[in-house]
């Protein structure tokens, strides 16, 4: 009995050793919460890359919920902090001994990445690299390619919001009221593409009149990883059409010299295909939306289906327009297929896709070789309020 119970207290001291605390806890008033990094090539010989980190000061934001503003008021709610070495590991070790708080990455919501970065072979992935293995690291974080220094993005006036990042993460929710900007690029979608080597597009921003723009689009090449060029405004419309990816946004149209506005609602593409022989293809595209006219003109009556009609055929072309400008800089100048071409026939046809894909588009690029035609079909489905209408 006795050398039972010695047996039970040996247990309960030797389980008391395993009852220890979190090893590596840091109270939440020691840490430096990150929310946004932007990433550049550096001036000096000594290091390539420079690193901004915008770090958030809790005393400002609770300034900035009190109404007054973060970049105005005495307290700002965020702060830049800037080096440079040869990694991103590297990079977050020089700003830990920099700052009295240690970066932390759990509220990361932006990484801004220079276009010239970006446009170097390889780098761009090996740069995402260090934060998709960060363990604080969440895949919801969004990737942005600025057309320009990366670092100038930390710095534009903050307007309503408490930090700049709170600023450029608002604009990037817009894609339901415009169609000319991609949706949010995630960097766990980005990582799936590289993974999968297939060419995507991701999200611009751009500085313009004392903020930030971000309509087009940058196009990577899924095997090299490195970024191709740019595409506009326009042409991203046309992408987000055939990609599925219109959540709503205006569409412009034009009857004799008159400008109208349509607020698509609901958009679908379907893709077909006709193999002509091994290495030659045939996509027919056929994107349909349907919504509400915005803006009429007050010289046409939009009670009449004759009206409807020429209002529809329009907006059908100036769709057809924008997707093919999209699909000639795709495969004539960038020639890469970031439409998810090669992705159809992945999964849709198989068979036909695997003896081609390592030329789909690279090797023979057959992607540039491949027919795409392009049919639209708009459908207003209300009218909307007008001033006045008068017969011709």
């Amino acid at each position: 009995m006795l050398l039972k119970k010695r047996s039970c207290w040996a247990s309960l001291i030797c389980i008391l050793f395993l009852l220890t605390g979190c090893w590596d806890r840091i109270e939440i008033d020691q840490r430096g919460f990150v929310v946004g990094v932007a990433i550049d090539y550096s001036n000096t010989q000594k290091h390539k890359f420079k690193g901004t980190y915008q770090i958030v000061v809790p005393s400002g934001l609770k300034q900035s919920s009190q109404g007054k503003s973060g970049s105005g008021s005495s307290n700002k709610a965020y702060f830049n902090l800037s080096t440079t070495e040869n990694s991103m590991p590297a990079i977050s070790s020089k700003l830990a001994v920099r700052t009295s708080r240690s970066p932390y990455f759990e509220h990361l919501k932006i990484i801004i990445i220079s276009s010239e970065l970006a446009k170097d072979d390889k780098i761009f992935a090996d740069l995402l690299d260090f934060f998709l293995r960060n363990s604080e690291m969440r895949r919801g974080v969004q990737i942005l390619i600025a057309n320009g220094k990366a670092s100038d993005i930390l710095d534009i006036p903050t307007f309503n919001e408490p930090t700049p990042i709170d600023y450029i993460t608002s604009i990037a929710r817009n894609d339901r009221k415009s169609n000319y900007m991609l949706p949010e690029s995630r960097i766990g979608d980005v990582h799936e593409y590289l993974v999968k080597h297939e060419s995507f597009a991701i999200q611009t921003v751009k500085l313009e009149e004392k903020g930030v723009a971000m309509t087009g689009s940058a196009i990577f090449d899924g095997h090299t990883k490195e970024m191709v060029g740019f595409l506009t405004g326009d042409e991203t419309q046309g992408l987000n059409f055939v990609t599925e990816q219109v959540k709503g946004g205006i569409i412009e149209g034009k009857i004799k010299d008159h400008t109208f506005a349509f607020r698509a609602e609901r958009t679908k593409s379907k893709i077909t295909m006709q193999q002509l022989n091994p290495t030659k293809f045939r996509f027919n595209i056929k994107l349909a939306t349907e919504g509400v006219i915005d803006k009429s003109i007050s010289d046409y009556d939009t009670s009449k289906s004759e009206t409807i009609k020429n209002l529809e055929k329009s907006l059908e072309d100036a769709v057809q327009i924008n997707t093919l400008k999209a699909i000639k800089k795709l495969q004539q100048t960038y020639k890469k297929d970031a439409l998810g071409l090669g992705a159809y026939l992945f999964q849709n046809h198989y068979k036909l896709w695997k003896p081609i894909a390592n030329d789909w588009d690279q090797g023979l690029n057959i992607f540039t070789q491949s027919e795409i035609n392009v049919q639209t079909e708009v459908i207003i489905r209300r009218i909307g309020n007008i001033i006045k209408t008068t017969k011709e």
